[in-house]
């Protein structure tokens, strides 16, 4: 047994949180059913949002409470021990090298992907993206007056692969000024080769294209995988770069806003710290998000080590579930991600069909119809929970689908 109890079924109806709420209207999250019992036995299991059911490391909960327990919270600057935090975390983990200047900090990964979008694209210009995909990806395009360009991915014996002669297409369009790079990506779990991201980097260097890289989910990669930063491929990889990180998912820290993008370009990075002037984000630093960044990336990598381990036995978990009670029903098996894609298409209904049947039995998951028309007859599960939680939702899942008993 660890030295972290990842088992413990924790209480979150009624703390704000929007994983356990329910979508109202203008914003709002309304109220979750509640139901007498544990929460793995509320009326709606969700396990639809990435957003873990842990508590964090207690490294990071001591170090908030010290910042706490001094009781001001005036404007506040990152120190340099944050900066130091991220370049040592990087280079130990990832093999990169940072300078401290390359890095800005910024409230998240997605709107740090937006300002991107704003900075360096124009009205009409075409944006590369590859799904299915996270939605607020191509969203980041559309929603800023840009164009999407789908680079879909390839599926073949159960593994995605990147179609680079449809990218090489695709960014030779005049129109085509930025990549935005999933990785590992969002939602099929794919950790990205390092001869895949030289390949995609190559073709962005040779049509001019900026390769904006989302690597939030980079610190959560399998055992059996690698994760490589499309920043780490030294001397190969694009001069027009960004790469968005921070600890958020590893760590389950959303609720912090803190993120860092990291900008080599000297040139570039002065352009998007003038977007987030005019933007009013340089103003100070988010204190709380500043010490528990901090926390983690000093002393948060045990408790990683073992979250890992745990997650990974999920997985076992569902893949044998699948297996032996619902074969129709396979796992696109991921090198990261605490989330599964998993192939209904058997099934033979739609994504709203198969989500209408899962709500039915209690079960709230991501239809994959949400990332983009390739995912239409998938479903995207959160599995960053007690496995108590995990076999309550298998068995909603089995009851869904063949309306199994509960044994």
């Amino acid at each position: 047994m660890g030295s972290y109890d990842f088992d413990a079924v924790l209480e979150r109806r009624s703390t704000g949180s929007i994983k356990w709420s329910l979508p109202g209207n203008d914003d709002r999250w309304l109220p979750y059913p509640s139901e007498a019992g544990s929460p793995h036995a509320a009326g709606l299991l969700p396990m639809w949002l990435a957003d873990m059911d842990f508590e964090t490391a207690p490294e990071i909960t001591a170090a908030l409470r010290q910042r706490v327990d001094h009781g001001v919270f005036g404007y506040t600057a990152y120190q340099d021990s944050f900066f130091e935090a991220i370049v040592d975390w990087t280079s130990r983990r990832h093999g990169w090298q940072l300078q401290p200047e390359w890095i800005v900090p910024t409230s998240g990964v997605m709107p740090a992907i937006n300002l991107l979008v704003q900075t360096f694209t124009a009205p009409g210009d075409a944006v590369v993206v590859q799904p299915p995909v996270f939605r607020p990806i191509p969203q980041a395009a559309e929603l800023n007056g840009r164009r999407v360009q789908p680079n879909p991915l390839v599926i073949s014996e159960g593994r995605y692969r990147m179609d680079l002669a449809d990218l090489e297409a695709k960014a030779a369009d005049p129109a085509t000024t930025m990549m935005v790079l999933c990785n590992p990506h969002n939602p099929v779990g794919r950790a990205w080769s390092p001869q895949e991201l030289r390949a995609v980097a190559a073709i962005c260097r040779d049509h001019d294209v900026l390769l904006v890289s989302d690597e939030i989910h980079g610190d959560l990669t399998y055992p059996w995988a690698s994760f490589t930063s499309a920043g780490a491929l030294g001397g190969e990889h694009p001069s027009r770069l960004a790469v968005c990180s921070g600890p958020s998912k590893a760590f389950n820290l959303p609720g912090l806003k803190l993120s860092v993008t990291i900008i080599p370009d000297d040139e570039l990075r002065a352009a998007f710290r003038t977007t987030l002037r005019n933007q009013n984000e340089l103003w100070g630093a988010n204190v709380m998000g500043a010490a528990a960044l901090e926390a983690a990336y000093r002393h948060g990598e045990d408790w990683l080590q073992e979250l890992l381990a745990y997650v990974a036995g999920n997985l076992e978990y569902v893949e044998h579930f699948l297996a032996a009670r619902l074969p129709p029903m396979s796992l696109i098996r991921p090198e990261a991600l605490y989330l599964l894609w998993i192939d209904c298409r058997e099934l033979g209904m739609t994504s709203a069909e198969l989500d209408s049947r899962l709500r039915d039995a209690g079960l709230w998951v991501e239809p994959g119809a949400t990332y983009g028309t390739e995912g239409d007859g998938f479903i995207r599960m959160t599995i960053a929970c007690p496995r108590l939680m995990l076999a309550e939702a298998m068995r909603r899942l089995e009851r869904a689908v063949i309306g199994a008993s509960d044994d």
